[in-house]
């Protein structure tokens, strides 16, 4: 018999994290909550949508996890509020592990974990709580992932790095082996980080600030004619 599952969230984040568990056939998904506040409508995804404050009357705490669809809105803090208000309320979580993903570290049991397709944790790895890791990212041999940290797809942390809590690394982001990188930093989509990264610091690449240059429609046609008898 499946595990029973809410989902924290009625935004395209959840629909992601429904349609994943779904297709993968995961959790019997009972529906998805959200604050009163912000009940917009009775169904999401065809599947009822319930008050958090109104949980603890519709289900057992000891036979339904949760899980916070919440991606990386305000450098995970949004994610991190909330499960950690629910677990202080003394809700279960889930962690949503894609058949496809290969864990020979150590992921924290039962701690609103997401690993997408093809993620790979190497030995001697381990995936503090509330970790979110995108499609084929890599968690190298040995290496410490704080609680509460994104990671984007195709992004690799690297053997004996540790990496603090609630940081972001972006799509294509490469950690180097043995490389420190503090709480709450920022890591830019397609980085090098090849040094020790203070706390509170953000990782970019120069092409965030390549200007765009406007063309007329026949300019850029013209740059793209097929030349011929080309040696």
């Amino acid at each position: 018999m499946k595990e029973k599952l809410i989902i924290i969230g009625t935004s395209s984040s959840a629909r992601h994290v429904y349609e994943f568990v779904k297709d993968y056939g995961l959790f019997e998904i009972l529906g998805f909550a959200v604050d009163r506040a912000y009940i917009e409508q009775d169904k999401f995804c065809d599947l009822p949508v319930y008050a958090i404050e109104d949980l603890d009357t519709i289900i057992d705490k000891k036979e339904v996890k949760l899980f916070v669809a919440v991606l990386w809105n305000r450098l995970n803090a949004d994610r991190r509020y909330l499960y950690e208000r629910l677990k202080a309320d003394g809700y279960q979580f889930a962690n949503i592990i894609a058949p496809t993903a290969i864990v020979r570290g150590k992921v924290t049991e039962n701690s609103n974990c997401w690993l997408h397709d093809y993620v790979m944790i190497q030995p001697n790895a381990v995936v503090g709580e509330n970790c979110l890791l995108m499609a084929f990212s890599l968690v190298g041999s040995s290496v410490q992932l704080g609680a509460h940290c994104f990671m984007g797809t195709k992004s690799t942390i690297a053997g004996k790095s540790n990496v603090g809590e609630q940081t972001f690394v972006g799509i294509n982001c490469t950690v180097f082996d043995g490389t420190n990188v503090g709480d709450k930093c920022i890591l830019g989509a397609c980085t090098s980080v090849k040094r020790h990264v203070e706390s509170y610091s953000i990782v970019k690449t120069n092409s965030d600030s390549t200007a765009t240059i406007q063309m007329e429609e026949d300019t850029i046609e013209s740059k793209l004619l097929f030349k011929k008898n080309v040696r």
